[in-house]
């Protein structure tokens, strides 16, 4: 490895080794496998477009298709999944006069079902010629990276450059969000942005060390707390959804809609402290 891409090609190569040895795990739907195999293939996504420019671009480009692809049908289950616990544990801290009807019943089996059927896909998926193409292509360019001009020099500043290029993104965004702070679609991008900011230097820990592990823990809190925005953003919808089938089955709503106010509760906490986040991980200086 030449010393400008050494960690980038082991952070990717960490990523494809996860991505493989979690395989059968994620056909059997074992506990965790489908959210870790989901996160490698976000974080090696996330490092081919941020990297981008240190390797041939018709190869990564064709390679982040693909991990977008299987990363969406990685999602289905795991946000069934997480979004289930999440409205349980939100029914549990309700006091008892505050739930009525067979609450708890439907959102466990509506998201059953969702979980089973996104799980079915995704199996479906993993068995066919495309995704065994795309755990070739990944374990071919890990073993032989596709460097560019850029990605053969032996300057670890251009990585530099680039953390700063992916914060610079969010910086704008969060600029941007902060002009209509009550435009969730704006924090979601933002999200997306920080993500990219995390993982790009989570990937340079190998080369700058502490700096770079420092900078990855800051974008990291920013991460969890705009997730948790988002999170509430989906369990306020699938609230609605089943407020209104409720409704027309004669049921009771007001279980629906005391967990919708915990969820906007959540929210404006999450978002202020997201926010609070944002603006301390911006603060920090350029890696060196």
């Amino acid at each position: 490895m030449s010393r400008a891409t050494a960690s980038v090609e082991s952070y990717l190569s960490t990523q494809a080794e996860v991505i493989a040895n979690r395989a059968d795990d994620v056909l059997v739907d074992a506990p965790d496998a489908v959210h870790r195999s989901r996160v490698a293939t976000r974080r090696a996504r996330s490092a081919l477009r941020t990297f981008g420019p240190l390797f041939k671009n018709r190869r990564t480009r064709a390679l982040r298709d693909e991990l977008a692809w299987h990363a969406d049908r990685l999602g289905a289950p795991r946000d069934a999944e997480v979004l289930k616990q999440r409205l349980l544990a939100t029914l549990d801290v309700l006091s008892p006069d505050q739930v009525v009807g067979p609450v708890r019943q439907r959102l466990a089996d509506e998201l059953d079902l969702a979980h089973a059927a996104a799980h079915a896909q995704l199996v479906v998926s993993m068995q066919t010629t495309r995704y065994q193409d795309l755990r070739a292509t990944l374990h071919d360019f890990v073993a032989d990276p596709p460097l560019s001009k850029a990605g053969g020099s032996e300057r670890k500043r251009q990585l530099a450059d680039l953390l700063t290029h992916a914060i610079d993104r969010a910086r704008r965004l969060y600029v941007r969000a902060e002009e209509v702070p009550d435009d969730l679609h704006m924090w979601h991008e933002v999200r997306k942005a920080a993500k990219a900011a995390r993982y790009c230097s989570e990937a340079l820990v190998d080369a700058f060390g502490e700096a770079a592990e420092l900078r990855a823990e800051a974008w990291e809190q920013v991460t969890e707390a705009l997730g948790e925005v988002q999170d509430t953003v989906v369990a306020e919808q699938t609230l609605i959804r089943h407020a209104a089938t409720a409704l027309g089955a004669d049921e009771p709503v007001e279980t629906y809609l005391a967990l919708e106010g915990v969820e906007l509760r959540q929210r404006e906490q999450s978002l202020a402290t997201g926010r609070r986040v944002l603006a301390e991980a911006l603060l920090l200086p350029p890696l060196r």
